[in-house]
């Protein structure tokens, strides 16, 4: 037996070492993929740097004080609590919501993500409740205690894929921390037609349980299917490659564009069919984005640290981790920081072995090489920080002059746009902003390169209808047709596209009645997903083109 020990301990040593080979390949393949010229995402591969420096810090940390893993995870058990209490206070009304139209968001800006966090916290909670079940009865009911509250809050979120990702983690806990495979084992062998209509049972229960929280939000669940579909589509594109870091908007947007433009869009999927900023779904996205060896990656290491997480005893930590890879199957939680430093500390928890298990002597030499390597990435973050620091201030001075654009004072923000866009040419809400500005300045050549860098940032089809315009005031009136076309391909459902095609093809220097009359016709009868007065006032301009018209053409 202690022959055997040696070898198992060196096996379990290199898996480990294994993951963080994967973890720097992954980071190596995203550096490598990345646009630098174009730099569409500088914020997003900043922050990658940093998550694999954050990575390095834990796996060093964690192997110098193996107490700091189970702190990390009673660190997050608290950030949970406070969300949840944060949540129900919300619920009734004693807190402020960070959205205009749901109450329960937490510290987030809506109750998705919010419900994501929530969700991750529970397979932790279930574990130490588990575990001092029978040992203390204080921690015990401590963390009872804080698994009521957050249960209290979970339903208020509405999150579908939240609850399943939530379920699924427990699962895994309640399978290792109970011996429930051992148990079922026992009663197969002493009375397998149990077993067999025990699992029917749960299979049915899991298929209509599925099927009633699709049809909870059926046009929402549509919806997400159909971004699957078009992200998917759009992998085909690039398969090897991808499209790099922040290439997901434009590759969508051409791939929707391609797929109506086809003719094979169902009016189902024209209804559902929208803008998305994320693919709702992070695996499709790291595939487009990072190819077929950076998805890959990605999933290896997804199952290795959960495996990991297993073989090491931190079985409350790869619930967790569970959680939130189900959890990125339909949302878009590694867009959003806190979700990536829990995937960073949870994953890092999960290759680490417990303080019980922890047994590796620590030589002087190695503490003094790991010393020198924390200095090392501590400059490094410096340097990263530093680099955002930049784009976090130039967004504090664009928020001070907003409020003047808001306002429509485009003279008034043009120095200041033109300075900050080197800055904040990432970001598409400035970039379309800085575009309109020019536009209403009357500077078309300028403001016509700007929305050309808009539509490498965004899938939002009002690139393409205001560089329509643009081009229209430029009186180039085919180029500005395209604009208006492909706004009606990446959205076909939209009303203003049209109208702006009718006022194009009425213009005198460009008159075209038979396809005035066809977009007047659409405005006129296609049906909105949401009436304004926008709305009645653009189809009662298009009655008035229409009938101006009809006087000229009698005339």
């Amino acid at each position: 037996m202690n022959a055997i020990n040696p070898n198992k301990r060196l096996i379990n040593t290199n898996i480990d070492i294994f993951i963080d080979l994967i973890v720097f390949s992954f980071i190596v393949v995203i550096a490598v993929n990345y646009d630098y010229q174009g730099h569409l995402a500088p914020v997003s591969l900043y922050t990658v740097f940093l998550l694999g420096i954050l990575w390095c810090i834990c796996r060093v940390c964690f192997f110098l004080f193996p107490v700091f893993s189970k702190q990390v995870t009673y660190a997050i058990i608290i950030l949970g609590l406070v969300e949840g209490v944060w949540g129900l206070g919300q619920l009734y009304n004693l807190l402020p919501s960070s959205h205009f139209v749901f109450k329960t968001t937490g510290s987030f800006f809506n109750p998705g993500p919010y419900g994501g966090f929530i969700a991750l916290i529970f397979p932790l909670t279930l574990h130490f409740w588990l575990v001092f079940r029978h040992k203390n009865k204080i921690l015990e009911h401590v963390f009872l205690a804080v698994g009521i509250i957050l249960l209290s809050v979970f339903p208020a979120t509405l999150s579908r894929t939240a609850w399943i990702a939530a379920i699924i983690g427990c699962i895994l806990v309640l399978f290792f921390d109970t011996n429930a495979i051992a148990k079922l084992r026992n009663i197969e062998k002493r009375n397998p037609p149990r077993v067999i209509l025990a699992t029917a049972i749960m299979i049915v229960l899991f298929i209509g349980g599925i099927y009633g929280i699709f049809h909870l939000k059926k046009n929402s669940a549509n919806g997400r299917l159909f971004m699957w579909k078009i992200t998917a589509l759009a992998i085909k594109e690039s398969p090897a490659k991808g499209v790099g870091l922040g290439g997901f908007p434009a590759a969508y947007a051409q791939a929707q564009m391609d797929y109506f433009k086809s003719g094979i869009g169902s009016e189902t999927e024209k209804l559902v069919a929208g803008s998305p900023e994320y693919a709702f779904n992070e695996y499709l996205r790291i595939f487009l984005e990072q190819g077929v060896l950076g998805g890959i990656l990605f999933l290896l290491l997804t199952v290795f640290i959960i495996r990991s997480g297993i073989r090491n005893k931190q079985i409350g930590a790869s619930g967790s981790f569970l959680t939130l890879s189900v959890f990125a199957f339909a949302s878009y939680p590694y867009y959003l920081w806190e979700f990536l430093v829990m995937w960073v500390l949870l994953g890092s928890v999960c290759v680490s072995k417990t303080e019980k298990a922890h047994r590796k002597k620590k030589t002087k030499r190695n503490i003094y090489n790991s010393i020198l390597f924390l200095i090392v990435l501590f400059a490094c973050t410096l340097l990263c920080l530093k680099q955002l620091q930049l784009y976090s201030q130039a967004k504090k001075e664009w928020t001070k002059i907003r409020p003047l654009y808001n306002m429509r004072s485009y003279q008034s923000v043009m120095d200041g746009y033109a300075q900050l866009y080197p800055r904040l040419n990432h970001d598409q809400k400035f970039v379309f902003e800085y575009a309109v500005a020019l536009n209403a300045m009357q500077e078309y050549g300028k403001a016509d390169s700007i929305l050309a860098r808009g539509l490498q940032l965004s899938c939002d089809p009002m690139f393409y209808n205001v560089k329509g315009r643009n081009y229209h005031e430029m009186k180039k009136y085919k180029e500005a047709e395209t604009c208006y076309l492909n706004s009606t391909y990446l959205l076909p459902e939209r009303i203003y596209p049209y109208y702006l095609l009718t006022k194009l093809y009425a213009d005198s220097a460009n008159y075209q009645p038979e396809k005035m009359k066809r977009a007047a016709h659409a405005v006129l009868e296609k049906e909105p997903k949401v009436h304004s007065t926008a709305i009645n006032e653009m189809r009662d301009e298009v009655k008035k083109i229409l009938k101006s018209k009809e006087i000229e053409d009698e005339k």
